[in-house]
Order: structure tokens, then C-alpha cells, then sequence
């Protein structure tokens, strides 16, 4: 007996006499989205550039990005203070101004000839700090390298036995075909080595065999061929007369590709060449390194070239190259820290340690257009962050307004709530007059004023001054999707600019930030002498969106509904279809009502604070017969309290009826 998934079996067409039995998947339930999810985009001294990287602890923090370091736009900064505000599900994109490098290093032998180049895994001063250890391996004969990165478990590759180095190669001429060639036995108890010929072509000519040397080319024009071979034209009158090899191009496997070759393209408007190319033996592909070798010589057949030949060394490197960069089976996988290169030597390594130099961070040039990055392939910084399942957004001490409009379009459209600042001691009218200039009008975007915040650096000793979205964004993104920021104390701050100097934000002032839709960090709050964020307004005009928990509810909703009904797509609209549909959004609705508590009608409790229409009302036949199903939700959020009014009528003449109290 077969079993079938549901929609398999055709029930309606004949079918032979037996039990057939359908597996029907369950009803589906709607699991809400994680809220706490907080991208940084800024500068760090170590791991990959534009792409995205989970960071949980400060511990973590230090061996994927570096450091906290005393500069502008700093990471590791960033997420030390949201390791202090107990935000910990962080995703961060470092970011580059294009200049850093990878620290470098040699491996050498005892003449000091390079056996293996070794080179930081990433770019950035981190790099610097690495050390690589050769030694006598465990087992007789062999060698051991060490890794070692302070923060990191050492690498250690052992038992590194003698192969096969690739030496010389003299190309001969001729060849038809990739001709075969083996390696010599190793010693007792060794390893075979293997390795693979290749061909490269070595002249070219336009000489019998229904070669042509075309129309319209002229000299120093370049002409492709098959395999990558790129070749350097002297013409006359249009014709090519000669040709030498300016990229030989490489053959793997096989017979050579039928002369003569016709042009593939051109740097030129020449057409119409047909060229004879002549192939020697390439570089030689060592696919096993071997082991136990003290000498090793290669023999090449078939092909039918001539003149060829391999010339081999000896040495541990190639198998140090291959244990870095593809790990050594049953043992260890590929390295973390360094990507290795073999270099020329065939001799026995020193012993010694090589230290790494020429890491560099590439930060001084950084701006804030670089933070932004672009929507390209791959896509940059900011835009690197997309599918990320980040809600919270913060461009690491970003304050240029004419991008605030860029940054809070890519917020709505991937249900992110981000922001900016204004650069440091900007006040709030300044602020606002930036905004309105920038001409942001929207839910997805928080507006801090440039009263930046000093914060204690212990790891460099000095106090720092910080963005004030380095704080609010760990805040927000630690706090439930009907939460706002407006009356939570935040931690771990010195002070603001206008606190230090004894400034307080004056009540026309404050006034003058709702208006212009800005919020601001200052002590006193109302809950008491605390500092904390002030208005819980978005830069939304419209009263009815403008608020903190908004955009975060909103955020969470669709995200939520939207990331549950794939499924959906590609099966017949039915009304058990709808009904399925219908059922999990309202379960899902009722949790968040009656076990969060994130929705609901506070002047009327027990009211159903929600609705799901997925009908003939809004499906009318003829979109359904387009294959559009469509479905409405509408949810009534909570609101947030920015004012409580308590009036107070007090006297000798005020009559108290406690029963109507």
C-alpha cells in the first residue's frame, strides 16, 4: 500500500479496487516574528565586509568584528553599549572605505625561500595579531603549524608528511590532448601523490589548414579564443599577419579544440579570423600531495606532443596548503583565520614563528554615504541588512539629512523601524528644520535631536561621545511591539551634551520637538530623575500613525501574516482554503490579545479588538478568476500615554459621595 500526500490522489478518476490513504497536513498556525532583532551597518577591525553577521555576547562580539575602538562609526562601539542595555540578537554589516587590507606572512625554509604565504582569512588591523608556528609533527617524518589568534582556539594542523611540490614546467609543443601523467611511488609506508596535466597554448598563426586572417583588424588589436586564450594581433591592410599569446588560456581535460578557431570577440571591429593554435603543457594540478617522499619525478603519456615535461620537488607545503584552506579529514575542517598560497621553496620548513603584518581596517575614510551603501549585487551596508529579520535599524553615528528620505523608504519597505540624528549640539529646532527639508514623512523613521551622549570607553579609558540612535536602538528593539522607548530608563550613559553643561530642555522646547516630530534623550523623565526618551513619536504627520508602538505593532502584524502563508500560493481557491486561512489568523489574533495583551479596546475589554474578511466581499469573481485571493485584517493597537491629566477638586465646601466615588 502507497501513501499519498493530500492533493496527490486523483479521487475523481477511476482508480483500481484497494485502501488508499491520504496524508492530511494539519491546520496552520501563525508563529509571530522575533521583535528584537537590531542591525547596526559601521566600521570594525575584523571580519567580512557587506555581509550581514549575528553578534550575541561581547565576547563574540570580539572575536567577529575586533576590538571597541575610539573612532566614528565604530561597531564594536555600537554593540558594547547594547551589551549594557540587555539587547543581545544583534546583526551587524561591517563596512569599509575600500583601502583595508589582510595581514600577510611567510612560512619560510631554512634559506629563506617562501614555502607557503599565509594571509589573514579577513581584512583589518585584527589580522596583525596572528601567528603561525611550524614544528616536528607528531609522527616521524611529518610537520605541525600552529595558528594562533589571542581571543581564538589555536589551529593546529599536524602530521603535515613530505609530498609532491610542482617545480618547472617546460611546455613542448604539439599536444592534441591533456596527456595522462603519474608519479613516482613514495617511500615505505607513504602516500601515492596524484596529479593532473594541463595545457596552455603556447603561439598561434593563421598558416594552411583553412586558417584566415580576416578583414578590418589592426595591430595591438586582442582576439579570444576557446579556454580563456586571449591573443595580441599585428595586422596589415585589415589582415592579420601575426599573433602572439597575451593569455594562454588553460585546458583541463581532453582533446584540444578543433583548428582552426574561429574569434569569439574581439577589442577591435575586425572579422572573419580563423586561427590555428599549438598547445604545451600548463601549470601541472596536484589533486593529492602525497606523503613520504624524498625525491619524486613525473611521467607523462599520450597527448601527442613533444618536448614536455614536469620537474618536481619536494616538501611539506603542499599539504599545509591543503590542510588550511580545505582542513584535514577526520580531524579538523578549514581554517578560520588564514588562507594559504604555496610559495616556491622545496626545502624543509624552519622552525620558527612567523608573525602577521599589513592588516588594515580601511575606516578613515568612511563617510556616511558609505553606510548607506546601495541596492547593488551584492548589495551594500545598509542594504545588506534586507532578509535579515531585523526590526530595528541603526546606522552607526550617521547624521546626514539629505538621506534620511533613502533610509526611511528602505525602512517601510522592509518593515524596519530605523532613524537618525542630527550631528552633535544640533538643537531641536535645527533638528526639525533639517527633517522638514529632508522631507521625511514617515512611520518607519525616528527622529533623535543632535544632543549626542558621553559614554565611559573602559576598554580604551576615555570618554566617548556617541550617537544618540547608540542608544535608543538597543532600547527599542529590546522592548515588546506594543512598547515605546518614551519613560524607560536607559543605563550606562555619562550624560548628554546639554546635561553635562547644566542645560535642560525648556517646556517650549520640549513642545517644539513634538511639533516637529522629533524625540530626544534627557533627565529628568516623568517617572523621575532617570534618563530616558521624551515624545514616542515616529516622524509620521498623521496622529493616528505617528506613535513608537505603531510602527512596531504594524511591523510585527505584517511580518508575521506575511511570513506564514506561502503555502497558499499554487493551490485552488476554495472555501476550505479561505476558512483555513481565516481560522489561523484569528487564532493567532486572539494569542496576542488574550496572552500578550499587545491589541485590544481598552473602553471596551471584552470586544473582539480585531477582523478577518476573506469573502465574495472582497474577492469578486473576476479577480478570483485572475487568481487573486485577497484578505483584510483589522486590528485596533493600544495606545501609548504621553499625557495623564488628573484633575483635582479639593476644598471645605467639596461634597464627597463615596458611593458614587
Amino acid at each position: 500500500m502507497q501513501i499519498y500526500q493530500y492533493g496527490q490522489l486523483n479521487i475523481a478518476g477511476a482508480l483500481p479496487p484497494g485502501v488508499y490513504t491520504q496524508v492530511v497536513a494539519p491546520p496552520p498556525v501563525i508563529a509571530g516574528v522575533s521583535t528584537n532583532g537590531y542591525g547596526l551597518v559601521g566600521v570594525a577591525s575584523w571580519g567580512p565586509v557587506n555581509a550581514p553577521v549575528l553578534v550575541g555576547s561581547s565576547q563574540i562580539a570580539d572575536m567577529v568584528l575586533g576590538p571597541v575602538n575610539n573612532r566614528k562609526y565604530d561597531l564594536r562601539t555600537a554593540l558594547a553599549v547594547a551589551s549594557q542595555l540587555g539587547q543581545n540578537n544583534n546583526i551587524s554589516v561591517r563596512v569599509t572605505d575600500g583601502t583595508d587590507t589582510a595581514a600577510t606572512s611567510a612560512l619560510k625554509d631554512g634559506s629563506n625561500v617562501t614555502g607557503v604565504t599565509l594571509t589573514g582569512y579577513y581584512t583589518g588591523s585584527v589580522g596583525n595579531s596572528l601567528a603561525a608556528t611550524m614544528s616536528n609533527g607528531t609522527k616521524p617524518a611529518t610537520y605541525k603549524c600552529t595558528i594562533s589568534l589571542p581571543g581564538y582556539t589555536s589551529e593546529i594542523y599536524d602530521n603535515l608528511g613530505v609530498g609532491i611540490i610542482p617545480g618547472s614546467v617546460t611546455a613542448g609543443t604539439g599536444y592534441t590532448s591533456v596527456p595522462n601523467v603519474s608519479v613516482s611511488a613514495p617511500a615505505a609506508g607513504g602516500t601515492q601523490a596524484i596529479m593532473q596535466a594541463t595545457l596552455k597554448a603556447v603561439s598561434a598563426n593563421i598558416s594552411g589548414g583553412g586558417a584566415s586572417g580576416g578583414t578590418g583588424y589592426v595591430t595591438n588589436d586582442t582576439v579570444t579564443l576557446q579556454n580563456g586564450t586571449v591573443l595580441t594581433v599585428t595586422a596589415s591592410a585589415g589582415v592579420i599577419t601575426s599573433l602572439a599569446v597575451a593569455s594562454a588560456g588553460s585546458l583541463s581535460g581532453g582533446a584540444i579544440p578543433a583548428n582552426p578557431q574561429a574569434v569569439i570577440s574581439t577589442s577591435g571591429s575586425g572579422t572573419g579570423a580563423l586561427i590555428n593554435v599549438v598547445w604545451g603543457l600548463g601549470a601541472p594540478v596536484v589533486l593529492q600531495p602525497g606523503t613520504g617522499y624524498a625525491s619524486a619525478t613525473a611521467t607523462l603519456s599520450g597527448g601527442g606532443g613533444s618536448g614536455g615535461s614536469y620537474t618536481l620537488g619536494v616538501g611539506c607545503w603542499t599539504n599545509l596548503v591543503s590542510a588550511i584552506n580545505n582542513g584535514q579529514s577526520g580531524v579538523r575542517g578549514p581554517s578560520q583565520l588564514v588562507v594559504a598560497t604555496l610559495g616556491t621553496s622545496a626545502a624543509a620548513p624552519s622552525l620558527t614563528t612567523a608573525t602577521f603584518s599589513g592588516g588594515t581596517d580601511g575606516a578613515a575614510g568612511v563617510t556616511d554615504t558609505t553606510l548607506v551603501g546601495s541596492n547593488s549585487t551584492p548589495p551594500t551596508s545598509m542594504y545588506a541588512l534586507q532578509g535579515t529579520s531585523i526590526q530595528t535599524m541603526n546606522l552607526v553615528d550617521h547624521s546626514t539629512p539629505s538621506q534620511w528620505s533613502t533610509i526611511a523608504a528602505f525602512c517601510a519597505l522592509n518593515g524596519i523601524f530605523g532613524g537618525g540624528q542630527g550631528t552633535p549640539g544640533l538643537s531641536v529646532s535645527s533638528t526639525a528644520s533639517a527633517l522638514a527639508t529632508a522631507g521625511v514623512d514617515a512611520y518607519s523613521f525616528k527622529q533623535l535631536v543632535g544632543d549626542w551622549v558621553y559614554w565611559q570607553d573602559t576598554v580604551n579609558n576615555v570618554q566617548r561621545l556617541l550617537g544618540p540612535m547608540t542608544f535608543w536602538g538597543p532600547m527599542r528593539a529590546n522592548l515588546a511591539p506594543n512598547q515605546s522607548t518614551l519613560n524607560k530608563p536607559v543605563n550606562g550613559l555619562i550624560g548628554t551634551q546639554r546635561s553635562v553643561q547644566n542645560v535642560p530642555y525648556a517646556s517650549n522646547e520640549a513642545l517644539a520637538a513634538l511639533q516637529g516630530r522629533l524625540d530626544y534623550l534627557a533627565n529628568p523623565a516623568p517617572g523621575g530623575n532617570y534618563f530616558a526618551f521624551q515624545t514616542d513619536m515616529n516622524t509620521s504627520t498623521y496622529d493616528a500613525t505617528n506613535s513608537e508602538a505603531y510602527t512596531t505593532m504594524t511591523n510585527f502584524l505584517a511580518l508575521s501574516l506575511g511570513s506564514n502563508f506561502g503555502y497558499v500560493i499554487g493551490n485552488p481557491q476554495t472555501d476550505d482554503l479561505r476558512k483555513e486561512v481565516k481560522d489561523a489568523i484569528n487564532a493567532f489574533l486572539t494569542s496576542i490579545w488574550q496572552v500578550n495583551g499587545y491589541i485590544g479596546d481598552v473602553n471596551d475589554p471584552t470586544k473582539v479588538p480585531f477582523s478577518v474578511q476573506i469573502d465574495a466581499g472582497n474577492n469578486p469573481s473576476n479577480q478570483v478568476a485572475v487568481g487573486l485571493m485577497q484578505c483584510l485584517v483589522k486590528v485596533t493597537y493600544l495606545s501609548i500615554v504621553r499625557v495623564f491629566v488628573i484633575s483635582l477638586q479639593g476644598g471645605s465646601t467639596v461634597n464627597v459621595d463615596v458611593k458614587n466615588a
